[in-house]
């Protein structure tokens, strides 16, 4: 089990969306707390570190790395702006 850390500019972002998405994203969070690699559209992203993003249904992306036992959410955006600003390394 691993402990999630999440970042407070994605406390921030995730407070600006809807309860519905919120709650989404919740289980999402809780799931990687389990195992990061378990569950979902994730995927190894082809960085110098090691780091993973997450696909939240159509519209929002999580990216995190795992450092020892500790899980680090550090960014989140919709899929959009991810794959315009990460684009060749998604």
């Amino acid at each position: 089990m691993y402990h999630v850390t999440i970042s407070n500019d994605v406390i921030k972002y995730i407070g600006t969306l809807s309860e519905k998405d919120q709650r989404i994203i919740g289980g999402y969070i809780d799931r990687l707390n389990e195992h990061p690699n378990a569950s979902g559209n994730i995927k190894k992203m082809k960085t110098r570190k090691p780091r993973w993003r997450l696909h939240i249904g159509s519209k929002y992306t999580l990216f995190y790395f795992v450092d020892g036992d500790t899980l680090y959410v550090d960014h989140m955006m919709t899929q959009e702006q991810a794959h315009k600003r990460y684009g060749k390394f998604l």
